[in-house]
């Protein structure tokens, strides 16, 4: 993988991100297939709770919870870093809680791939206390 296929493949990460959050349901699979088989994705909510995601289907799991937590929500990705294994994308996000509060917060999301041009770990660093989630059940 060279640093053009990295950007490439968090561009389709962002579209795909996009599609979830305009409302489309199958956008959370369609991410899923982004992420290897044996992929980990973390961020500051699941750390609190039980640590991390694993695999395709946990990582599914996790992108229709999300989308399931907003009232509304999109994400602004107002610069992307790639290097020939890796890509940062900075975004902010800015939408309703799932009780209708406005709520605004921004972050970093770390990609990092595998040989296959997968993504084998995803890291998203962001401050809780911006966000207000409905709590998952």
């Amino acid at each position: 993988m060279n640093q053009q296929q990295a950007k490439e493949t968090a561009d389709r990460f962002i579209e795909e991100l996009h599609h979830l959050e305009d409302g489309d349901a199958a956008g959370a699979d369609r991410l899923a297939q982004l992420f290897a088989p044996d992929a980990e994705l973390v961020n500051p909510v699941i750390e609190r709770t039980d640590g991390s995601r694993h695999g395709q289907e946990q990582i599914a799991a996790f992108w229709r919870e999300y989308a399931s937590s907003f009232g509304s929500i999109h994400s602004d990705f107002f610069d992307i870093m790639a290097s020939d294994h890796s890509a940062g994308l900075f975004w902010r996000s800015s939408g309703t809680s799932a009780a209708g509060q406005p709520l605004n917060y921004e972050g970093v999301s770390l990609l990092v791939f595998d040989d296959a041009g997968k993504i084998a770990r995803f890291q998203g660093f962001f401050d809780t206390r911006q966000m207000t989630l409905k709590s998952a059940h």
